[in-house]
């Protein structure tokens, strides 16, 4: 299965999500590589953190790609059972291959007005997608979601998010916790960690995320 990460801006979290999604489906014992398509680097270097600094935890192994990925995604899909693709927060020749090419695409948004406002343009370039690609899923996926219990910057957004049915959410939100940038420069997802509500916040997307499979 080919699943991208993508966004029209960046510091949404996509490199977070694939990076913790990795992880969780490697602890299931899944066969999984990530492809980085993001000129950041911030999964590549996850990865090189991940073998220097907690080798004790399962390899994931990755690859830095740019340009047109679909041979490339068609490729490792043969050999793999999860391909993991983060492209930068743009639109791009790696975002449009990699779109078209996977069978679920995932985009992160924080409930916040900036984020939103981008809705309409990304709304349309997922239905360029899906002329190429009939058989995408597509789901959001709100990140950084305040904990505070008074906010109700969540529910305005899904509010909002509900004018545009092309972009159904996932279930599982993902808070705004400690956890997730604790581990980065480990190398480890939050599964692989102390944090029991992040933790869990992964898990239950990696459960959606295989049953919308």
């Amino acid at each position: 299965m080919i699943v991208t990460t993508g966004s029209l801006k960046g510091g949404v979290g996509k490199s977070t999500v694939t990076v913790n999604v990795a992880a969780e489906l490697r602890r299931l014992g899944h066969k999984v590589i990530v492809v980085d398509a993001d000129p950041i680097a911030t999964t590549s270097r996850w990865i090189g953190d991940r073998e220097e600094r907690s080798p004790e935890h399962a390899l994931v192994p990755g690859i830095q790609k740019r340009g047109n990925l679909r041979h490339t995604l068609l490729e490792l899909d043969s050999t793999y059972d999860y391909v993991l693709v983060d492209v930068g927060g743009y639109d791009s020749p790696e975002m449009r291959t990699a779109a078209t090419t996977s069978d679920q695409l995932i985009v992160p948004m924080k409930p916040s007005p900036p984020d939103l406002d981008i809705l309409p343009e990304f709304v349309d370039l997922i239905n360029q997608f899906l002329d190429f690609n009939p058989e995408l899923s597509v789901r959001g996926l709100f990140t950084q979601a305040p904990t505070h219990a008074t906010s109700r910057k969540l529910g305005d957004a899904k509010s909002i998010l509900a004018d545009y049915p092309e972009l159904p959410l996932f279930d599982t939100t993902l808070y705004q916790r400690a956890a997730y940038m604790d581990v980065m420069p480990l190398g480890r997802g939050v599964v692989e960690w102390n944090s029991s509500k992040a933790k869990a916040e992964v898990q239950v997307l990696v459960q959606e995320m295989i049953a919308n499979g």
